[in-house]
């Protein structure tokens, strides 16, 4: 899945009662939490969880006048490493293995993305003080971020007491299942890090791309390439989310037509695919990895599915919103 695309919301979006309610206290450390993320120096191993799978993963930060260099190395499974140098980032895969396409091999992006992407969603969520905690054998406080509604997940967040960094993020459904989780199991702080400790230490095929880099939001370029203008209209959406990139395209081995939208609220996103029907199985109904929901139908020809970190019920009552425009 590719890494979905992260948008601004909070300067251009009129503020809804969530932002309204939230606690000053607990705006300002989430701010905190950012900065710290970006200017701080440490090197930890957290986990990262999804369902059943369990990824170890080595961070190694740095910060400095001119910007921020990241490491991240995988400890368990397939040998990977990523490198972050500010929004550039370069993965590497080990001589004789397929590069994996999707932009996010060694979990989501922890922590400095999922703060930039929360920063930009708190219309939408209610931010609060929690309990205290202990995470990685510091003192940590609680965040607790609420949605608006029931069409998106909330999270728990633990963070540093000494340096606001976060130490541990939970995705929580609304009955407080963990669907998603991060976990620092140690960390070095303020320390300093040696040039060659942000090298790569394998060998092998790389995959670069900028970070925030999207599809922009134009019927131009599939025009250009022959592909038609989408005939799909998208009847609901939940209150924020909008379309921040799409692409349409041919399958090199049936040309076929594909076209994907990408919907997001700043922090939670949803993608939807249209594509003409073809001989191959395609998902009817509903479908659950860990936080990841999908839901598909057959319309007119066409197979229509949507796939996102909400909620089964989102996916599906966008699905069954989208029509053939008249």
């Amino acid at each position: 899945m590719q890494r979905l695309a992260q948008v601004c919301l909070g300067f251009c979006l009129s503020l809804s009662s969530a932002i309204s309610t939230a606690e000053p206290e607990a705006v300002a450390l989430l701010e905190r939490m950012g900065t710290a993320a970006k200017k701080l120096n440490y090197d930890g191993v957290f986990t990262y969880q999804m369902g059943r799978k369990v990824q170890a993963i080595r961070i190694i930060h740095s910060a400095n006048e001119n910007g921020e260099v990241e490491r991240l190395l995988s400890l368990n499974g397939a040998a990977r490493e990523l490198i972050r140098t500010n929004d550039h980032v370069t993965c590497i895969f080990p001589e004789g293995k397929r590069i994996n396409v999707d932009r996010r091999p060694l979990g989501r992006g922890f922590p400095s993305d999922l703060l930039s992407r929360m920063s930009s969603a708190t219309p939408y969520y209610a931010i609060t003080m929690g309990n205290n905690g202990r995470v990685a054998n510091r003192k940590a406080k609680q965040l607790v971020v609420s949605p608006v509604d029931d069409y998106r997940y909330g999270y728990h967040l633990w963070v540093d007491k000494e340096t606001d960094l976060l130490l541990q993020s939970d995705l929580l459904t609304d009955k407080g299942q963990v669907l998603e989780s991060f976990t620092f199991s140690s960390i070095n702080l303020n320390v300093d890090i040696p040039e060659l400790a942000l090298k790569p230490q394998i060998e092998g095929q790389a995959l670069s791309w900028n970070r925030n880099q999207t599809e922009p939001v134009s019927q131009r370029r599939a025009k250009e390439k022959g592909l038609s203008s989408s005939l799909w209209q998208v009847g609901w959406l939940p209150e924020g989310f909008a379309l921040v990139a799409e692409q349409s395209r041919r399958k090199a081995h049936n040309d076929k037509v594909v076209e994907q939208r990408v919907y997001s609220d700043g922090l939670s996103s949803v993608s939807v695919f249209i594509e003409q029907k073809a001989a191959h199985h395609h998902l009817e109904g509903g479908s659950r990895m860990g936080a990841i929901n999908a839901f598909g139908v057959m319309e007119d020809n066409h197979y229509i599915t949507a796939v996102g970190q909400v909620p089964g019920h989102t996916v599906e009552k966008i699905v069954r919103s989208i029509t053939m425009a008249e």
